[in-house]
Parts: C-alpha cells; structure tokens; sequence
C-alpha cells in the first residue's frame, strides 16, 4: 500500500483555500502567505469563523480544485501496476462523496479513500464509523508515504508507519521531521515521487 496524502499533495487545495478566504471572508492571503498549516493562524481567524470557513470551503468547493501537476496520472499507473494507492486524508467524513466524485472525475476511481485522524478529531466526532485512527495503518502493509502536514509527519515517525517523503509547502518549507531512522525526502515535484517509489518496488 502507498499512502497518498489528498489535500496539498495530490490536488492544490492551497490556492483554493486562499482564494475562497479572499472572496468570501475578506482576507489579503495568498497560498505563499500560508505560513501554518492551521487556517486559524495563516487566516487570523477564531474558533467559530474557521468552523464556518471550512464547513462552507469543504460544501462548495472540492470538486473545482485542480490536481497537482502528474499527480493523478501517477498515482493511477501505480494503481495499473498492482501498487495499491490509498487516499490518506485527514478531510472531514461529511466531505467523502465530494472526494470521491473528484477521484473518479480525475481517472482514480479505483483508489480507496481513508479518512484517517490526522488533526485529532477536529472536524469528526470520535464514534465516526468511516474514521481509521492513525495507529490502524501499521496493520495494513504501508510502504511508502507522501505528506505535507507536519503532524501527519510526526504521526508517521511516532508509530514507525514506513518511508516517508515530505511534499514541500509554504508552511513545511523549514520543518525538520523528528529524528528518525526511517528512510524519508523531501520533495517538490511527483517526478521525485515516482523515482522513489520506484526504488522502493521495483
């Protein structure tokens, strides 16, 4: 299995969340702006205008957010080859049948979607039947990872998950993942992330 992170990774959900905080919430941002990863930090918002912000974001604008370059096109030889893509995302359930329009629209209707604990049940209630915890991957033969949140970076390295590539964004671009003695990158381009893959299959 190959973990693919969705949001950042496999589709440029930066600009579009900038762009929709822009229109609708009037802030001057930009994807390069973005220093964290936590909206309510790069966008200055509290608590119940960032709850607001994302419930609308993630009801009006998914299946408009472009793929990043070669991204799907990769991820579904990967799939041709018998290499087991998985989406790997920490989205909110509520936004599962507009992630998977947007896979099958994007020529990866075969690949699985796991909604997986990645931002300690922020939008998610803990009972969720379609949540994964993040322990559960170690059982499911993972053995290649790509990823741009720091937390989800720390998550891999804390439960031992697998090789690891960090996908470089405006809010990763001077994070170090905790020591570790898994194999891990840094990356920019998905050409440096089918050569690794590649290294690792075969």
């Amino acid at each position: 299995m190959i973990y693919v992170d969705l949001d950042d990774v496999a589709c440029e959900t930066c600009d579009s969340l900038a762009a929709f905080a822009r229109r609708h919430f009037d802030r001057d941002v930009t994807a390069e702006s973005m220093f964290d990863y936590d909206l309510r930090k790069s966008f200055d918002f509290d608590e119940a205008t960032y709850r607001r912000y994302m419930r609308s974001f993630h009801s009006t604008e998914l299946l408009d957010i472009p793929e990043t370059p070669e991204a799907c096109r990769i991820i579904a030889q990967w799939a041709e080859q018998g290499l087991d893509p998985v989406i790997v995302t920490g989205r909110p359930t509520y936004a599962n049948a507009d992630t998977r329009e947007w896979l099958d629209a994007h020529g990866l209707g075969g690949v699985r979607i796991l909604h997986v604990d990645k931002y300690a049940k922020l939008f998610n209630p803990s009972e969720d039947p379609l949540i994964t915890p993040f322990p559960a991957l170690r059982d499911m033969d993972v053995r290649f990872a790509v990823d741009d949140a720091p937390n989800a970076i720390r998550m891999i390295v804390e439960t031992r998950l697998c090789p690891f590539a960090v996908f470089t964004r405006p809010w990763n671009r001077h994070y170090a993942p905790p020591e570790t003695d898994l194999p891990h990158y840094r990356v920019t381009h998905w050409h440096e992330i089918a050569r690794i893959v590649e290294g690792i299959f075969g």
